[in-house]
């Protein structure tokens, strides 16, 4: 909700602050949509502006980092007709040498293809979309960091406000049907 406050300065003159205040929820739905939705967005603009293509499975790579290994399919595909492109599927996905798997790839970043599988375009994103969803969830059900019925106010000075019922009610933003 947007509020305009009307504050009498020494000069004589009127200042309009403009500020917008938001529930709990409301105001980590907001947070979530900034710090979350852009690697969704990120993707899926990848998906829709990306070359479509067939590739082949080779065979399966390994990776030896200390005690860790990790297998993944080498996949080949051709973005001219005349040149062949190698490169690593997702960790973990099994594939048959010779089985065909449809492919996304941008013509200035070849190395960067990946299988079209919910598992080669989707499971990074996840987890880096993940790490900030899981810091806004503690943040919500956390009742220290944000108590329930809370106000956010976000304005000039300070930006960020947090209000709790008392200071609703001096501040005149207290609703007390809800």
């Amino acid at each position: 909700m947007l509020k305009t406050t009307v504050v009498p300065k020494n000069c004589g003159c009127l200042t309009y602050i403009y500020t917008m205040q938001f529930s709990k929820p409301s105001f980590m739905i907001l947070l979530g949509s900034v710090f979350v939705l852009p690697f969704i967005a990120y993707k899926l603009i990848w998906i829709i502006e990306a070359e479509h293509t067939t590739g082949t499975m080779c065979f399966m790579g390994k990776t030896l980092n200390g005690q860790f290994s990790s297998e993944y399919p080498v996949i080949k595909f051709s973005s001219t007709g005349n040149d062949t492109v190698f490169f690593n599927g997702a960790e973990g996905v099994m594939l048959t040498p010779g089985e065909q798997v449809p492919v996304l790839y941008y013509k200035n970043d070849l190395p960067g293809a990946r299988v079209a599988s919910f598992q080669g375009l989707w499971v990074d994103t996840i987890i880096y979309a993940s790490i900030p969803l899981v810091l806004l969830l503690i943040i919500f059900f956390h009742p220290g960091i944000i108590p329930p019925k809370t106000i956010v106010v976000i304005g000039k000075k300070p930006f960020i406000q947090l209000l709790n019922d008392e200071e609703q009610q001096h501040k005149g933003l207290f609703d007390p049907n809800g």
